[in-house]
């Protein structure tokens, strides 16, 4: 089976990985004295996962593909729609958040070593909008990676076409 080069395979988990851990992070940005530092986090991870995505579609230009498996018609413009879905979520997300962050008159300090000031006007409603959006665009987020993760799931153990294998480290599913 075919499988997909080492760096399309380290970026893929890595920006996986980061995205469950910047979802987490969220959850931890409530009121109260960790605030600042989970928002930072949160941010930083954000803006990981950004830059990688960047990185991932560059790399997705230059990189040779596996044959695509066999599927129907359908089923194949689906998986296509989706993947543009998810690097568009991947880019919009972190830009929609870090946006929000500015509109609302605070910076980021990335990974706590490089300060990054709202460059805009605080606008209190801005902030709240974009902040809205920021939550509704993530949770999409992750809902596309859970049915990306149900499909290639379903690939492997019910088609039985071994596409999972094409992604995972070493080969196996």
């Amino acid at each position: 089976m075919p499988r997909h080069d080492p760096v399309t395979l380290a970026l893929h988990w890595l920006i996986a990985l980061l995205i469950a851990a910047a979802y987490a992070a969220s959850s931890q940005v409530e009121d109260g004295p960790g605030r600042a530092w989970a928002m930072n986090l949160h941010g930083s991870l954000g803006l990981a996962v950004f830059g990688l995505s960047l990185l991932r579609i560059l790399w997705r230009g230059f990189a040779r593909h596996p044959a695509p498996v066999a599927m129907p018609a359908l089923m194949a413009r689906l998986a296509n729609l989706a993947h543009v879905a998810l690097y568009v979520a991947m880019v919009a997300v972190p830009v929609i958040g870090l946006l929000a962050l500015w509109a609302s008159g605070q910076g980021l300090s990335l990974f706590g070593v490089v300060a990054m000031p709202s460059p805009m006007e605080a606008s209190r409603g801005l902030g709240a909008f974009l902040e809205g959006a920021h939550e509704l665009a993530a949770n999409a987020l992750v809902a596309l990676a859970l049915l990306h993760a149900a499909a290639a799931i379903f690939h492997q153990y019910i088609l039985r076409d071994h596409l999972l294998e094409r992604m995972t480290p070493g080969g196996r599913a």
